[in-house]
């Protein structure tokens, strides 16, 4: 597949994945329904309109790869699983949804490992078949996570009476997966320089040379920014003041998308994982 849209259409999967991550996070009995309701539809909205975009890139391609195949296959179970998860709500089999929201979340971890395996061209048994879906997994948590939190601190805008429990586990989502994502940023140079294959040490030199400037945004918007806010939404928190968080959620949501979108950049120009 053609190298940029697939790079960019990867984040509407990550985001949906992601966020059904954070919302497992959440206190399943201490949210309406309502709010997994509405999560859970712009999250599959998302989600569809990435699948969409990826068939039509399967599509045009002169030939299509048994993994790229895979991977097609694997984020329309995906989506399947999550279309009947949302129906689910509206019903009160309990054990039932249960099973399609894990049953949504293993495919489309599934799906994100099939589709790092179109980024990098070492044999399947190399330090690139774990980096690469570890750096896939740690973004697609990230995204959801400030996605899920931004818009948990609009139902608190609904739902008036609610207790700060609910926030605050988000936050904490969040903040992990930010950091993890961060720890993981620093060892992976030294990861790939030493255990990677030729081509991605060639390539390692060449972000460094060629897209040094990208490589920098990317950390200073997602890394260091995203940092500096979570200890403002965490204080706004402690008073507590959602209607303060939530604004701060927003601007963290746009840096870690701002962040992750020049990610994929870096990843259409050198096919690594940043």
């Amino acid at each position: 597949m053609e190298a940029f849209p697939a790079s960019f259409l990867l984040l509407f999967l990550q985001v949906a994945v992601g966020g059904l991550f954070a919302l497992a996070a959440t206190p399943f009995h201490e949210l309406s329904r309502g709010f997994y309701k509405s999560t859970g539809g712009v999250l599959f909205v998302i989600g569809v309109l990435g699948l969409l975009g990826k068939a039509d890139l399967y599509r045009k391609a002169a030939s299509a790869e048994a993994g790229t195949t895979v991977e097609i296959l694997l984020y329309a179970a995906f989506i399947v699983c999550f279309a009947f998860y949302l129906y689910s709500l509206w019903g009160e089999r309990v054990v039932f949804r249960a099973r399609l929201f894990t049953f949504s979340l293993f495919t489309g971890l599934a799906a994100l490992a099939a589709g790092a395996r179109e980024f990098y061209q070492a044999p399947f048994p190399s330090v690139e078949a774990l980096v690469y879906p570890a750096s896939f997994v740690f973004s697609a948590l990230l995204l959801g996570g400030v996605t899920v939190g931004m818009l948990i601190g609009h139902w608190y805008l609904i739902d008036t009476g609610q207790t700060i429990e609910p926030f605050v586990r988000i936050f904490k989502f969040f903040f992990f997966a930010l950091v993890m994502q961060t720890l993981f940023f620093v060892i992976l140079p030294p990861i790939l320089y030493f255990f990677g294959a030729p081509e991605t040490v060639g390539r390692l030199s060449d972000v460094w040379q060629s897209h040094q400037v990208l490589l920098i945004a990317r950390v200073l918007t997602t890394q260091v920014g995203s940092l500096v806010l979570s200890f403002m939404i965490w204080q706004a928190l402690k008073i507590p003041h959602t209607m303060a968080a939530t604004g701060l959620f927003y601007i963290a949501m746009l840096g870690v998308f701002v962040g992750e979108i020049l990610g994929r950049q870096i990843l259409a120009l050198t096919s690594l994982p940043f």
